[in-house]
């Protein structure tokens, strides 16, 4: 018998061809298909078009492993899949009934819908313009497939972080639509500025306004600029290992979040936005606590002048979460801030995807009480986006 009441807080969307056709405002269809455009082919392949130029395709076989993932699934059922076969791509992630069915059949009461081609492309779109565009044209859709049932399906709302001023208005246009939340890529912007930039400063302080909680939600990394995870020298690496993929996805979300909140603790930056809340998600919960300890040795040793309180004590009393997944269970059970600020994802109908129950039964192994399991699965993450469970 279910007895705890569940919060997805990181599922995904894979974004259909509609956002395109019919979202995206007629005066830039045509223009915006050389900025970002993506297309599944018949047999299983896809097209990525960046800037004018093919860009590195989010999966290069014919296995969608962004949308692979169905209730019963494990490792190995995947692990299985004939790449020459292919597999179709989930409805659940693009239609909101079939979404719905998935939930039940695993037991999730809500779920908080990331992107999945918008977090990876978007952010390297060069024109701010048509990332403008592309942004409303999203946040429209996805508006629209959470609209099937808004009592358990919340969208997160993409930005175009090209242009401040450009991300300042779509976030009070989503906030006025009810969005609870705005998506915000945690490696450098494509002029390779940190999210801690000054240019970025109205921005945090209209998000503080407005009450939007910031999801800082790494991607994949392949269109990641050359210091992140996926530049051209990481992958150079790879290429002397001979190991025949790219290492990026090891990498690219642990380090690129990690990379993001040292940046903002060094500067001050939650300091600045006492009430700004923030959400790390799919950052690896184990790796965000070594950075808050080492950003915490290292401004005791330089003494900065902006920063008066420890990072612990910080990141501990503001409105932060953290999420985690069932590899991070054993040291959740062994972090008391964490169990306070920590929120459960299943990276529904990704590869890596898992039900909530898996979670439950583990945490439970490890001693840790309901009161505290019923946080973690969902309270924590319905106080701070300010949704009801």
């Amino acid at each position: 018998m279910k007895t705890i009441a569940v919060f997805d807080a990181d599922s995904h969307v894979f974004e259909p061809a509609e956002i395109w056709t019919d979202y995206l405002e007629p005066e830039y269809r045509v223009p915006a298909r050389s900025a970002f455009y993506y297309r599944q082919e018949s047999n299983g392949m896809s097209t990525v078009i960046l800037n004018g130029h093919p860009a590195p395709p989010i999966d290069s076989g014919r296995i969608n492993r962004r949308a692979v993932w169905r209730p019963g699934m494990n490792p190995e059922m995947i692990g299985s899949i004939d790449p020459e076969q292919g597999c179709q791509i989930n409805p659940g992630a693009q239609i909101a009934s079939a979404r719905l069915a998935d939930m039940d059949e695993i037991g999730v009461d809500k779920a908080l819908l990331f992107p999945t081609l918008f977090a990876e492309y978007l952010p390297a779109v060069d024109n701010p313009d048509l990332a403008y565009a592309l942004s409303r044209a999203y946040n429209n859709w996805i508006y629209d497939f959470c609209a099937a049932a808004p009592g358990r399906l919340f969208p997160v709302g993409v930005l175009p972080m090209q242009a401040p001023s450009f991300a300042v208005e779509e976030a009070q246009r989503i906030a006025a639509r009810g969005f609870k939340a705005a998506f915000i890529r945690p490696a450098f912007d494509h002029q390779q500025n940190f999210l801690s930039h000054r240019m970025y400063r109205p921005l945090w302080r209209a998000l503080e306004e407005l009450n939007l909680t910031v999801a800082i939600h790494a991607s994949t990394g392949h269109t990641n600029p050359e210091w992140t995870s996926v530049g051209a020298f990481v992958e150079r690496v790879s290429a002397k290992l001979e190991i025949g993929h790219s290492v990026a996805e090891a990498v690219a979300y642990d380090a690129d979040n990690a990379i993001a909140l040292t940046a903002m603790m060094f500067c001050g930056h939650t300091e600045d936005y006492p009430g700004l809340k923030l959400a790390f998600v799919h950052g690896g919960a184990p790796l965000l606590w070594l950075a808050l300890e080492k950003a915490e040795t290292y401004m005791s040793f330089y003494m900065f002048d902006d920063v008066t309180l420890e990072t612990t004590e910080l990141f501990a009393s503001r409105p932060y979460l953290v999420t985690f997944y069932p590899w991070d269970t054993s040291f959740i059970s062994r972090n008391d801030m964490f169990q306070r600020m920590g929120c459960w994802g299943s990276r529904y109908p990704h590869h890596d995807a898992s039900a909530p129950q898996e979670t439950i039964t583990r945490l439970q192994e490890s001693g840790v009480q309901e009161e505290m399991i019923a946080g973690l699965m969902g309270a924590n993450a319905a106080r701070v986006y300010g949704i009801g469970l």
